[in-house]
């Protein structure tokens, strides 16, 4: 369970990000609703059509300063390119002008934050290039049918033994 403090540093912070943008892009946007809900690796997710944004409480509280600095611009970049662009890719053009020119910040689109600590189950699959741990959500799919491939050597990534 997040604490109220830690809450509420977010909730200000995102409201500090849409100042700044407001100031910058010369126009007003909707404040979305904040929930502390985010599951598994995701740091964070920005649903457009509903304007909600969706934080990962244990990757924020282990990952506090650089979180604020860094997940809550990038979900709320995603909000804005969709209020003024509508439907674009999720990190094209319009977002990483955002990010660079709105937030100052490198347009990442990943988190190198450590998993290890939030205790996500990892199933071990591997091709030629070596271990590529899955998810378990990801390990359920395969048991389903599907496939997933690496991104190094293309090939269809396999269950370990155990």
């Amino acid at each position: 369970m997040l604490s109220h403090e830690l809450q509420q540093q977010l909730i200000d912070h995102v409201s500090q990000c849409y100042q700044l943008a407001e100031r910058r892009l010369k126009r007003q946007f909707p404040r979305p609703t904040i929930l502390f809900n985010q599951r598994g690796k995701i740091a964070g997710s920005a649903q457009l059509q509903t304007n909600v944004l969706r934080f990962h409480p244990l990757i924020y509280s282990q990952n506090e300063p650089h979180y604020l600095e860094h997940v809550v611009p990038h979900e709320i970049a995603h909000l804005l390119v969709w209020q003024i662009h509508g439907k674009t890719p999720p990190h094209g053009r319009a977002w990483q002008l955002i990010m660079s020119q709105v937030f100052e910040l490198p347009p990442l689109t990943t988190h190198q934050y450590d998993i290890d600590k939030l205790g996500i189950k990892m199933i071990d699959y591997g091709c030629a290039c070596g271990s590529v741990p899955l998810t378990i959500r990801r390990h359920n799919k395969v048991l389903k049918g599907a496939q997933y491939r690496c991104r190094t050597c293309n090939e269809t990534l396999i269950q370990k033994p155990a």
